[in-house]
């Protein structure tokens, strides 16, 4: 037990962080420096002496979690690892918490911690953005077997609430890179990579998933391991009873990766396969996978698919991998959607044709098939 003398030091410990670690700037807009103990910087954000525009600075070294509930701002606080330092976190959960900027810090949780939680979680937030992170379970993976990828592998990202940023981080080692929920969320040019899980979770309406990195999945289980996958839900949660609608998923490259022996696997490319999906363009994509599953959406309305590459990564089964809009599973029809400017390969045993057309309510136009996986970006 704390005796008073050590609970009265490190209340002026806290104290000073917000009071005195003041470094430049003006009354509207302060730099503060914040030391490398656990509870500080929740300490800080709820001291009510931060205004929006002030920049937190983190010295260098573990702050332990971060999990703060209520805490808003109008115009946003940065919290940035101090220059030339590296900055850890356990974890950061944000709930009814809007306003902040995370730039440049990691979240990597402590050897034996026994969480098993998301390492970054956002619920009933808005308006918050991360930046330049490293999210990872675990400095390294080497020598794990796939009991420990399943006990020790989290995911990076979970994320609820209202236009919520993730853009150009490191995240690897994960059950599954970013798990999105969130109302207008923008996940991108983020590199995912080591996953035993999914590489993006699209779940949310009015989001944008935009030249993200997205390979090596790690099989440890029976998942089916997409780069980026998404199903709609209805109110009570049943999953291929709703909508997801107006997201765009372009530019990004998923690529099967060269993990063998046990932890082998075969990685889907993006599929959508609980519809419906209203307003979807994907546009631009490279997907190089191991997998029939190229580009799948089963139930769409006014689906672009345009202008994407999607070949095999390796000769033989499974693959090679395909495009095509279908109708749902419960049997409703795809309307006023498009297959256009694509390239894949031949589809396997040389059926035809290769995008499963015609299909009710989907044009196709314009595709181009080779037979090597080289001639598609010649």
């Amino acid at each position: 037990m704390s005796t008073r003398s050590e609970w009265r030091d490190r209340t002026c410990v806290v104290f000073s962080l917000f009071f005195w670690g003041v470094v430049a700037g003006s009354a509207a807009a302060k730099d503060r420096m914040v030391e490398p103990m656990p509870g500080a910087l929740s300490a800080v954000l709820n001291s009510g002496s931060v205004s929006g525009g002030d920049r937190l600075i983190l010295e260098g070294g573990r702050h332990g979690a971060v999990i703060l509930s209520g805490v808003r701002f109008v115009d946003p606080v940065t919290i940035v690892a101090q220059s030339g330092s590296e900055v850890f976190f356990d974890r950061i959960l944000l709930k009814n918490t809007s306003g902040l900027v995370f730039s440049g810090v990691t979240v990597m949780p402590t050897v034996g911690s026994g969480e098993t939680s998301a390492l970054i979680e956002t619920k009933r937030s808005h308006d918050i953005v991360f930046e330049r992170m490293e999210v990872a379970s675990a400095r390294s993976a080497k020598g794990w077997s796939p009991e420990d990828w399943v006990l020790r592998a989290r995911t990076g990202f979970r994320l609820f609430g209202q236009d919520i940023t993730v853009r150009n981080s490191v995240i690897r080692i994960v059950d599954h890179g970013v798990s999105s929920a969130a109302d207008g969320a923008i996940i991108e040019g983020n590199e995912i990579t080591y996953f035993r899980g999914d590489g993006i979770r699209a779940l949310g309406d009015n989001s944008r998933y935009v030249g993200n990195l997205i390979e090596t999945c790690v099989g440890v289980d029976s998942n089916h391991d997409d780069g980026i996958q998404s199903w709609s839900v209805d109110a009570a949660g049943k999953p291929g009873r709703g909508v997801v609608k107006n997201v765009l998923v372009a530019k990004n490259v998923i690529r099967n990766g060269v993990l063998g022996g046990e932890l082998a696997c075969s990685l889907q490319g993006i599929g959508l396969f609980d519809g419906m999906f209203e307003d979807w363009i994907i546009r631009d994509n490279v997907v190089i996978v191991d997998h029939w599953h190229g580009i799948t959406v089963m139930g769409g309305n006014r689906v672009r698919v345009e202008n994407n590459v999607v070949v095999d990564s390796r000769d033989g089964s499974p693959g090679p991998p395909w495009i095509t809009v279908t109708s749902h599973r419960d049997g409703r029809i795809s309307r006023q959607s498009l297959i256009a400017g694509n390239v894949t390969q031949p589809r396997a045993g040389g059926g035809d044709p290769v995008f499963w057309q015609p299909q009710p309510g989907v044009v196709s136009r314009g595709n181009k098939v080779v037979q090597r996986a080289g001639d598609a970006f010649r």
